[in-house]
């Protein structure tokens, strides 16, 4: 049930724009061109924007969980106050049971 919820509100088009990317940037760390300039210190653009995508990665994870463990709470609440509803509702039942027994045994008695 909450996840259902929770399905339905995330981001799937920054999803699917991001996993379309993840190909392009695999394909282009695995095989440099020959051309490419050594390695230096200074981030490449491409890193750039795979360290941007990440951090928005990590910030939509950190929503996804604030939104579940607010649904969790929300069902330990509500799991809560069912207990008490059935224990009150337990502890009526047996005292209307003893009440009924006991006017059984008194018109036997009589």
């Amino acid at each position: 049930m909450g996840w259902e919820s929770l399905l339905k509100l995330a981001p799937w088009g920054e999803i699917a724009k991001a996993a379309a990317r993840v190909p392009d940037l695999v394909r282009g760390m695995r095989n440099p061109s020959p051309d490419a300039a050594p390695a230096t210190s200074t981030p490449v653009p491409d890193a750039e924007r795979l360290v941007a995508e990440i951090i928005r990665i990590d910030n939509n994870v950190g929503h996804l969980r604030a939104y579940s463990e607010q649904q969790a709470t929300a069902v330990a609440t509500a799991m809560l106050n069912l207990s008490a509803r059935v224990t009150r509702l337990t502890w009526l039942a047996a005292a209307a049971l003893l009440a009924a027994i006991v006017a059984i045994v008194v018109s036997t008695v009589r």
